[in-house]
Parts: C-alpha cells; sequence; structure tokens
C-alpha cells in the first residue's frame, strides 16, 4: 500500500491540475503545433503586416476598376453605326516603350487589318500598326512620332477649330495639338477626331483642352490636351471595323 501512495498522489494532483486548467493539459499537442505557426506571424514588424493590407487593397481597387472598364466597354454608344467592335485585351507592353505601343490579343483571324482605329470605354487609343494571325500590335495617341499624327476638331463653344495633334509630354500627361489660329480656346472644351485622312472615323474623343501655348508668330497655337483615357493604365480595348455593306 505505501509503494502505491506516490502513484496514488500523483493521480489527484493530476486531476486536480486538469480540472483548474480546464482540461488544457489535454490539448497539448494541439497548442504546441498552433503556437509553432502562430507565433511566427505575429512576430513580424507591423510595417511588413501593414504593407500587406496596403498590396491586397490595391489588388481589391484594381479589380473593380477592370470590372468598371469592362462594363463600360460593353456598353460603348454605338454613336459609329458604320463600326463593329472588336474587343480585346491588352497582353503585352515594353517599359522601355510604355507609351509608343501595346499588344493585343486579337489579329488577322479575327478580323483585324492595319490602320483599324483602337478605343477604350473613355476615347481614342491609337491605331493597329501591325498584325500576326492572333495579335496586334497598337500605335498609341501618345507616340513620340513624327509620321503619328491625327486630324482634330476642338468644339470651342459654338467654333470648331481644327488642327493636328503631334507630340506627347510624358512628364505632365498632356498631347499637343497645333492650330493656325489665334483665337481663345476655352479650357475644358472637347478634342475629338475629324475622320479627315481615312484613319480615324469621325466623332471619336481624344481629350479636353487643358491650356494653351502662343507662339512667337502671333499666330500658330500649341493647344495643350489631357487625354480622356488612362493611356498609362488601360487594359482593355474595342477595334473599330467597318461595318460590311449587304447587297440584299
Amino acid at each position: 500500500m505505501e509503494r502505491k501512495t506516490p502513484f496514488i498522489l500523483l493521480g489527484i494532483l493530476l486531476l486536480f491540475a486538469f480540472i483548474i486548467n480546464n482540461f488544457d493539459f489535454l490539448l497539448y499537442p494541439y497548442n504546441f503545433l498552433k503556437d509553432l505557426i502562430y507565433y511566427p506571424v505575429l512576430a513580424l514588424p507591423n510595417e511588413e503586416v501593414k504593407i500587406s493590407n496596403t498590396l491586397n487593397s490595391s489588388i481589391i481597387t484594381g479589380l473593380k476598376d477592370d470590372i468598371e472598364n469592362l462594363l463600360k466597354l460593353n456598353n460603348v454608344k454605338e454613336s459609329l453605326n458604320d463600326f463593329d467592335y472588336i474587343k480585346a485585351t491588352i497582353i503585352s507592353r515594353n517599359r522601355e516603350y510604355w507609351f509608343n505601343n501595346v499588344i493585343i490579343n486579337k489579329g488577322k483571324s479575327d478580323g483585324i487589318e492595319v490602320d483599324m482605329a483602337v478605343i477604350d470605354s473613355y476615347g481614342l487609343i491609337g491605331r493597329i500598326s501591325s498584325i500576326t494571325n492572333n495579335t496586334a500590335t497598337v500605335k498609341l495617341i501618345t507616340t513620340n512620332d513624327i509620321t503619328n499624327k491625327i486630324s482634330a476638331v476642338i468644339n470651342n463653344g459654338e467654333e470648331r477649330i481644327y488642327g493636328i495633334i503631334s507630340g506627347y509630354d510624358s512628364k505632365n500627361n498632356l498631347l499637343n495639338l497645333i492650330i493656325n489660329d489665334s483665337k481663345s480656346i476655352n479650357a475644358n472644351s472637347k478634342v475629338e477626331t475629324t475622320g479627315m485622312g481615312g484613319v480615324f472615323p469621325s466623332n471619336i474623343l481624344i481629350g479636353k483642352v487643358f491650356d494653351t501655348i502662343k507662339d512667337t508668330d502671333g499666330i500658330t497655337n500649341i493647344i495643350r490636351v489631357i487625354p480622356e483615357s488612362n493611356i498609362e493604365g488601360v487594359r482593355y480595348v474595342a477595334v473599330l471595323k467597318r461595318c460590311e455593306i449587304s447587297n440584299s
């Protein structure tokens, strides 16, 4: 009996410990594994946790923007009645020439042809400059190329003032519109395509007037235009294809 006494006392102590600790001791293996995984996470600096939360918030915001732009593009008003819309996604962009060209996931097999105009849900993006069977390269309106000129018109109140868009200031995100007119141009006046030149259809919104830089000759003005589309972050576009006229 004396030999059993220590074991009996030990059993009583263990039972008492189980009771006062709500039997947590029985869960020791589980708690050990949980703490092994959980506490290193708690040990992360607060700044890293903040960065992670900020990143998640940015991703969610980006997804919302993508959905909004897709919905807008899907509901583009059919103001260009003579054209069909071939919807496409930008799949590639060269960082060194970010404002020059993008590549879309539609090509010759989808009916894409060189010089077709490209828009997004807000306005003009550019034109098709080259194609493969399944992809196409879009030359953006922000390309600083002397051959990249767009015939445009300013809706200046009741006046329509014509000019040529040529050149882009990437630092200030402004297009240069050259006009041979000394008239005062109202800020925020809409700038649209004229349809002249046979590449871009008329009445496609390009942007709005930001300000005017008068040339020394007193006649030629450089109108700085804010692009309506977010050229820097555009992802979804539509290529304008002229509808085929039925003979029936």
